[in-house]
C-alpha cells in the first residue's frame, strides 16, 4: 500500500487537464460569466444573488456541489453562506480546520484530486450531510485593498478532476463575487447603523420627554409657594402623563401618620385625608421600603383599600415609596386605567418610576427650605427684637434718671419740669411701639404737622451728635431749603437715625470719617440727602438693602432699619433709593412730598417734635 502524502503537491495538480473530463465551451462559460454579470446590476437581494452565483459556478466548473463561505472577523471563523445541497445544515470552519480553513489562513488556492488522501482535509462535514467528498478547488476571495472576505469551494467535478482553467474560471467568478460580497457587507453594516441610530433616536425621544415631563413638574412645582398647592400640581401632572382612576400622594408625618393628597378621574379636586398610622397599600409600600404591583395575586388587597379608604378595590397599578438619602417621606401611588383595560404598561410603569424619584427630591427640597425659612424667621424675629430692646433702652435709661432725681429734688418747678421730660421719654417708647407694631403690619399712621426747616434741621444736628458722640467721624448739616413743610417730623429723624448708625457702623473701623447730611427741596417736594465716605454697600447685595431683615456684615444688625426708612418714605408718597458715592461711600437719598397730610386729614402741631438726643 503506498504511503499517503501529506500535502499533494498543487502545482501539477493545477496543471493536470481532466481525465475522461466535460468541458462547457468557451461560448457557454461566457454566456454564464455574462449572466453573473447581469445579476449583479440586477439589484437582487444578497442571498438570492449568491445562490445565483454559487450554482453558475457549479454549472461552469461541472461540479456537484459548491459553498461560500464569509469571513466572520470578530469570531476569526468561517460560515457557509450558501452550501448547496446542505439544506438547513450550518457549516462553521475555523481557521486553519480543513482545506477551506487552510485556504483562510494562507490566502493561497488549493486544488486536489482525492481529498481523502490530504492531512488537510477535514470529513467531518462529511460526516454530518452524509457525503463523500473526492476532488476539490477552493480558493480565497478579497476585496479590492486584499483583505480576505470569502472562502470558496467547489466539490467533485463529474469527470477527472479540476483543471487550470476551471481554476480561472473560478477566479474570475469570484472577482466578480466580491463586489457583491463587499457590498453586501456594506449594506448589512448601513442597516445596523440606521437601526442603531433609529434605536437612538427612540432612546433620545424617551429621553427628551422624560425630561420635558420633569421640567413641566419642577416649573409647575416651582410656581407654587405652599407645599400643599405644590403636591396639588404634582399629582395633576401625574394624572395627564399617566392616566388612571385614581392617584395619590401620601406624605409620612412626624408621629408616624399618613396625609393622603388623592384625586379620582372623576371627581374634582384633590382629596385631603389623615390617618393616625401608615396604612393600607401605602402603608405597606413604605414598610418593606419597595415598590408594590398591584394585582389578583397580592395577598389581603381589599383589606388594604378598605384601610386607605379607596373609594374602589384596585384591579392593577403601582405604589413606589418617596426615598431620599433613606428618609422614607412617603408614597405615590397610581391605580387602574380607565376604561376596558386596567394593567398598566411597562412604560407606564417605567414613567411611575421616575416621576416618584423627582417628587420625593420636591418634596425633600421643600421640606428643607420650610425648615430653612422656620429658622430664619425665627433668628430674625430673635434680631429685631434685640434690635428694639436696644432702641428702648436709651430712653428708659433716661426716664429712669430723671425719675431718681424726682426723688431727691425738693423744689416743685423743678420736679415738675422732671416729670415732664420723663413722660417725654415715655411718650418717646410709646410712640417707636407703635412703629415697630405698625412695621409689623405693614402699616404708617403719619402725624403731620407744618414744619420749619431751620428747625428740623436743628433736630437733625442734636440727633447726629448724638450718634456719633466718642466716635472720629465729623458730620454736617447742610440746609440749602428754609421753608416750610407738612410731614411727619417724628418719623423722618427716626429713618434718618437708622441711616446715621448704619453709617457710624460703617466708619468704625477707619482713622476718620465724614457724614454729611443735606436738606434741600422743590416746590413738590422735600430731598433729604445723607452721604458717607465708607466703603459702600457691594453691589450683589445693593437689590436686597431695603428689604427686611437683610443684612451684611454686622453680626448683630436686625436688617429692620433701611426698611423701616423705605416704609417711613413711601407712607410720605415718596421714595428712599441709594447710590455710591462718588470716591467711595454710601449715599442715600429720601424723597418725600413737601405737604403730606395725616390719614384723618388733621395736623397735630400740638405734638412737639421729640428731642433727637431722647431717641438715640
Amino acid at each position: 500500500m503506498s504511503e499517503r502524502p501529506a500535502h499533494p503537491a498543487e502545482s501539477h495538480d493545477q496543471t493536470e487537464a481532466p481525465v475522461h473530463g466535460v468541458t462547457l465551451s468557451s461560448d457557454a462559460r461566457l454566456a454564464i460569466v455574462a449572466d453573473i454579470a447581469r445579476a449583479l446590476s440586477a439589484n437582487l437581494a444578497q442571498a438570492t444573488l449568491l445562490r445565483l452565483i454559487m450554482e453558475r459556478v457549479t454549472e461552469a466548473l461541472h461540479a456537484d456541489r459548491s459553498t461560500l463561505f464569509l469571513v466572520d472577523e470578530e469570531r476569526d471563523v468561517l460560515w457557509s453562506s450558501f452550501a448547496q445541497g446542505a439544506e438547513h445544515y450550518d457549516i462553521e470552519v475555523k481557521r486553519g480546520q480543513g482545506l477551506a480553513g487552510w485556504v483562510a489562513q494562507t490566502g493561497r488556492s488549493v486544488n486536489v484530486k482525492d481529498a481523502y488522501a490530504d492531512s488537510r482535509f477535514d470529513p467531518s462535514s462529511d460526516v454530518l450531510l452524509n457525503y463523500r467528498t473526492r476532488s476539490m478547488l477552493c480558493q480565497p476571495v478579497f476585496d479590492r485593498d486584499g483583505a480576505l472576505i470569502a472562502v470558496v469551494q467547489v466539490l467533485n467535478r463529474r469527470s477527472g478532476w479540476f483543471s487550470v482553467e476551471d481554476e480561472s474560471l473560478l477566479a474570475t467568478i469570484m472577482a466578480m463575487a466580491a463586489i457583491a460580497i463587499v457590498n453586501a457587507q456594506l449594506n448589512a453594516t448601513l442597516v445596523h447603523n440606521n437601526l442603531a441610530l433609529k434605536e437612538a433616536q427612540e432612546q433620545l425621544a424617551e429621553r427628551l420627554a422624560e425630561i420635558d415631563l420633569l421640567f413641566a413638574i419642577e416649573r409647575e412645582v416651582g410656581a407654587t409657594g405652599d407645599l400643599n398647592a405644590a403636591i396639588d400640581a404634582i399629582i395633576q401632572r401625574i394624572a395627564v402623563t399617566v392616566p388612571s382612576s385614581l392617584c395619590q400622594v401620601a406624605l409620612a408625618t412626624p408621629n408616624g401618620g399618613l396625609v393622603v393628597h388623592r384625586q379620582e378621574r372623576r371627581q374634582p379636586g384633590v382629596q385631603i385625608l389623615a390617618f393616625p398610622t401608615q396604612v393600607g397599600l401605602c402603608g405597606l409600600a413604605m414598610e418593606h421600603r419597595a415598590p408594590l404591583e398591584i394585582g389578583p395575586a397580592l395577598a389581603n388587597l381589599q383589606e388594604l383599600a378598605q384601610e386607605e379608604q379607596m373609594p374602589f378595590h384596585p384591579a392593577a397599578g403601582l405604589v413606589v415609596p418617596l426615598i431620599v438619602d433613606d428618609e422614607m417621606l412617603g408614597a405615590l401611588s397610581v391605580l387602574d386605567r380607565p376604561g376596558k383595560h386596567t394593567g398598566f404598561s411597562e412604560a407606564d410603569t417605567k414613567v411611575v418610576s421616575l416621576l416618584s424619584g423627582q417628587v420625593a427630591r420636591t418634596l425633600a427640597v421643600r421640606q428643607e427650605r420650610a425648615q430653612a425659612e422656620r429658622e430664619d424667621r425665627l433668628s430674625a424675629l430673635g434680631k429685631a427684637l434685640a434690635g428694639v430692646l436696644h432702641d428702648f433702652r436709651t430712653p428708659m435709661t433716661v426716664a429712669s434718671g430723671y425719675v431718681q432725681l424726682m426723688t431727691r429734688e425738693d423744689e416743685p418747678a423743678e420736679r415738675a419740669d422732671l416729670a415732664a421730660k420723663t413722660l417725654s421719654q415715655l411718650d418717646t417708647l410709646t410712640q417707636m411701639t407703635r412703629d415697630v407694631l405698625a412695621f409689623a403690619r405693614g402699616e404708617q399712621v403719619l402725624l403731620t404737622r407744618k414744619v420749619a426747616l431751620a428747625d428740623f434741621a436743628k433736630d437733625i444736628e442734636e440727633m447726629l451728635h448724638a450718634v456719633f458722640s466718642g466716635s472720629h467721624v465729623q458730620w454736617q448739616v447742610n440746609v440749602l431749603d428754609r421753608g416750610m413743610a407738612r410731614f411727619d417730623a417724628f418719623k423722618i429723624v427716626r429713618a434718618v437715625q437708622n441711616i446715621a448708625k448704619n453709617a457710624r457702623e460703617a466708619l468704625i473701623d477707619r482713622k476718620s470719617g465724614h457724614f454729611v447730611a443735606e436738606i434741600a427741596g422743590t416746590p413738590d417736594e422735600l430731598v433729604l440727602t445723607f452721604a458717607d465716605d465708607g466703603a459702600g454697600v457691594p453691589l450683589a447685595f445693593q437689590h436686597r438693602l431695603f428689604d427686611a431683615f437683610a443684612t451684611q456684615g454686622k453680626e448683630e444688625g436686625t436688617g429692620l432699619g433701611l426698611a423701616m426708612v423705605k416704609q417711613v418714605a413711601e407712607a410720605h408718597g415718596g421714595t428712599a433709593s441709594y447710590r455710591d458715592t462718588p470716591g467711595g461711600g454710601a449715599t442715600f437719598e429720601l424723597r418725600i412730598r413737601r405737604e403730606t397730610r395725616s390719614a384723618t386729614g388733621q395736623d397735630r402741631a400740638t405734638v412737639p417734635v421729640p428731642s433727637a438726643q431722647a431717641t438715640t
